[in-house]
């Protein structure tokens, strides 16, 4: 990677906590990648600092909506033996 044009930073713990965003931008300080601590405690858009190379976003991921689409999809492909199916 010669150079990053935005960082996104989802999921849970992502999305949730200041500390695992610090040390993921930590660990892309080699590119440039600067961190702003308070927009990153605040997850207030854009987490980088003015001196970042790139911008660093904290993105919403909807993890629920999308294992709910998967297990929809093995139910309509009946890839889950109907016999294996809780129907409790």
């Amino acid at each position: 990677m010669r150079e990053a044009r935005r960082e996104e930073i989802t999921g849970g713990i992502g999305e949730n906590d200041p500390k695992v965003r610090a040390a993921i931008c930590d660990g892309l300080s080699w590119i440039g990648v600067r961190l702003a601590d308070r927009p990153n405690r605040a997850a207030s858009n854009p987490i980088s600092d003015p001196a970042s190379r790139c911008p660093v976003l904290v993105l919403g991921s909807q993890e629920d909506e999308q294992i709910a689409r998967h297990a929809s999809a093995l139910f309509d492909s009946r890839q889950i033996p109907e016999d294996r199916m809780d129907t409790a």
